[in-house]
């Protein structure tokens, strides 16, 4: 399993960040790799080429925790996994990011290889939109 851990700054109180959060639709928006979200955020589907490349053309979503705030994506052959812990600040909140992907069964074998080379840009793309939405 691939796993990358960043944090970043917001000027915006953890009581208005911990909902946002929690919106797996938003959080679902946040992925490059994502094309689409369902209307109740538990579907993300996975958009070309990596939807042919991992053969998973969505991902089922469901929130696991609230606080930390902890999500599972799980499609027919790739496992992300998300965790947002989010510290109050003076002047806003620290948020601290952990994704972790693993490639499931028969195609694990080539997502997971692949999965470690892109994580930490994964993250990086998914931490600005992550900020964007959050200071909306």
């Amino acid at each position: 399993m691939a796993e990358a851990k960043m944090e970043f700054s917001v000027n915006v109180g953890p009581d208005k960040i911990l909902p946002r959060l929690m919106d797996m639709g938003a959080v679902g928006r946040c992925f490059k790799f994502v094309g689409s979200v369902s209307e109740d955020g538990r579907v993300w589907k996975v958009k070309a080429p990596m939807s042919a490349i991992t053969q998973t053309k969505e991902l089922q979503v469901r929130l696991l925790n609230e606080n930390p705030v902890e999500w599972v994506a799980e499609g027919k052959h790739l496992l992300w996994k998300g965790r947002f812990e989010v510290i109050g600040e003076k002047e806003g909140s620290v948020v601290r990011v952990v994704l972790s992907v693993e490639g499931l069964g028969s195609m694990a074998p080539i997502i997971n290889p692949m999965a470690g080379m892109q994580i930490e840009g994964q993250l990086r793309y998914f931490i600005k939109k992550l900020r964007e939405m959050l200071q909306e």
